[in-house]
């Protein structure tokens, strides 16, 4: 695909994050791909919460979110640019479908 998600720096500095995560990792003996999992898990109830105590602070650790499933998808060998890409297409069509539905 030729469109692109996030900039070329943006993509080289999520990179770089994955790189540096999975050598710590490495070294603290831990599954680089598990790590990922359970720390998504992490920040999401850590978004529900800070949300529900109206603390905005939840957009910053809604991004921390963001980056981590953005290293799941490199851990994966993934393009960002194409997994985002195929998912947003995949929200238009089922949003239109469930609009559609609704509008009868």
């Amino acid at each position: 695909m030729s469109d692109h998600v996030l900039s070329k720096a943006a993509i080289e500095r999520i990179k770089k994050i994955h790189s540096a995560s999975a050598l710590y990792n490495e070294k603290a003996g831990k599954e680089h791909n598990q790590r990922l999992l359970e720390l998504i898990r992490h920040h999401v109830e850590e978004i529900k919460e800070l949300n529900d105590a109206n603390d905005r602070h939840f957009l910053v650790e809604t991004g921390d979110l963001a980056v981590l499933c953005f290293e799941l998808m490199l851990e994966h060998q993934e393009s960002i640019d194409d997994i985002m890409l195929k998912c947003f297409d995949r929200y238009d069509k089922k949003l239109a479908s469930l609009l559609n539905e609704e509008a009868r």
